[in-house]
């Protein structure tokens, strides 16, 4: 590959052709692949994030003005309400219990300083008395996220339970889902 890049220059050179095309194209997809990369990084963040039940680190995944939607009822406002999943009695117990927050790869789409990213969700929760860890949930998740000054921070993100409802498998297609949130 090198020695192909190296006779590609040499070419363009001979010829009278600016290297800026070229080092500018690989600037280009360099940038792509660092993009695709830390949002990779931030959707892998979360699961140790809400299982050491780091506040800090659960909302700095987010906008100030993001938000997460659990299933259809529930929307957290905010980063700082979307960290406070690390407060919540219900959640606390599972950490107590034993539990992991396990988010698969996700198709991740990128346009400018807009992403979208498409992935499944489990959690595991360890029994005590078997010494077996089980399935807790499994869900669909949409992440919208945006690019800033900081770098990509989640803008929403939808987790529906894969329970047969047609609203969890829409976010894990390509079509918009209907809802305002979603």
């Amino acid at each position: 590959m090198r020695g192909r890049i190296t006779q590609h220059c040499k070419h363009n050179i001979a010829r009278g052709r600016a290297l800026s095309v070229t080092l500018e194209e690989l600037d280009t997809r360099l940038s792509r692949l660092e993009d695709r990369r830390e949002i990779e990084q931030l959707i892998a963040s979360y699961g140790p994030a809400v299982d050491t039940l780091d506040a800090a680190g659960i909302a700095a995944l987010w906008t100030a003005d993001g938000s997460y939607g659990i299933g259809p009822d529930v929307i957290l406002s905010g980063a700082q309400e979307v960290a406070g999943i690390a407060t919540l009695d219900q959640h606390q117990g599972y950490v107590r219990q034993g539990c992991a927050h396990i988010l698969s790869p996700h198709r991740i789409d990128i346009d400018g300083t807009e992403a979208t990213a498409r992935g499944y969700s489990i959690v595991l929760l360890h029994d005590a008395a078997t010494g077996q860890w089980r399935i807790e949930r499994a869900s669909a998740n949409r992440w919208r996220l945006r690019k800033g000054a900081t770098g990509w921070q989640t803008v929403h993100r939808q987790a529906d339970l894969l329970d047969g409802a047609e609203t969890a498998r829409a976010l894990l297609g390509w079509a918009e889902p209907t809802g305002a949130t979603r």
